[in-house]
């Protein structure tokens, strides 16, 4: 039985390597109602906080991003989900105002992952620019510590 947690650690652990990727946003999703068409707009936070998802249409791809928006994809059993998450608290309270930062539980919308075509290895952190481009990062590698986060963040907001 340890070997086999052994095992199933050091899977994860691989499967957490670093990766980027970056590309352009397919078209802004739109909903019709009563004939008049209202483009999606995606969550946004002013306040120095995390916000949880809790529904994945207003995150779909092709949504409107109004400011740089960080997307976390992560789980409650991944430890380097976990030892991401107190970066990302910080990064929301020091980039108030100027970024939204979104925590997606993959356990419970999976799909949204897999609809930007992510991948399953987790951490992901997905970056939304409002001119609708988008650069994702797999793992920690380019994450942490704290200021390699930050540096990256400071890029975006250029």
């Amino acid at each position: 039985m340890k070997k086999f947690l052994y095992l199933v650690l050091v899977v994860l652990s691989v499967a957490s390597c670093s990766s980027k990727s970056t590309e352009k946003a397919d078209e802004v999703a739109q909903i019709e109602t009563d004939g008049q068409t209202e483009v999606t707009v995606a969550p946004q936070a002013a306040d120095g906080k995390v916000l949880e998802l809790d529904n994945p249409a207003l995150l779909a791809p092709g949504v409107k991003v109004e400011q740089l928006t960080i997307v976390d994809f992560n789980a409650v059993w991944c430890g380097p989900c976990r030892q991401l998450a107190p970066v990302l608290e910080e990064a929301a309270a020091k980039y108030a105002g100027k970024a939204t930062f979104i925590s997606v539980d993959v356990d419970k919308y999976g799909d949204l992952m897999e609809a930007y075509n992510l991948g399953n290895s987790i951490p992901v952190v997905l970056f939304l620019k409002p001119d609708g481009t988008k650069e994702h990062y797999v793992g920690t590698g380019d994450l942490l510590p704290s200021d390699k986060f930050f540096a990256l963040i400071d890029e975006k907001l250029k």
